[in-house]
C-alpha cells in the first residue's frame, strides 16, 4: 500500500529531475590549457600508443619468423 502512495510521488519527482536540465545552460568554459590537453594531447597520444604497440607486435612477429629452427642438440632441455 505504501509504495502505491509513493509512486506518484516518485514519478512526479522524476520529470521534475528530467525537466531541470536540458542542455541549453552551458556551464562555466574549458581554459586554454584545459582544451589543449583535452582535444589534442589526448587524442595524440592514444593514437600514438595504439601505433607503437601495433609496429612492436609487428616487429615481434618479424624476428619469430626469422629465427633459425633449434636444433634438438643446441637446445637445452627443461
Amino acid at each position: 500500500m505504501e509504495l502505491l502512495a509513493l509512486l506518484p510521488k516518485l514519478e512526479s519527482m522524476s520529470i521534475q529531475l528530467a525537466l531541470n536540465e536540458d542542455g541549453s545552460m552551458p556551464g562555466e568554459p574549458l581554459a586554454f590549457l584545459e582544451g589543449f590537453l583535452w582535444f589534442f594531447v589526448t587524442p595524440v597520444s592514444i593514437t600514438l600508443f595504439i601505433w607503437v604497440a601495433v609496429v612492436a607486435l609487428e616487429n615481434v612477429k618479424k624476428s619469430k619468423a626469422n629465427r633459425a629452427p633449434s636444433d634438438v642438440i643446441t637446445r637445452i632441455g627443461e
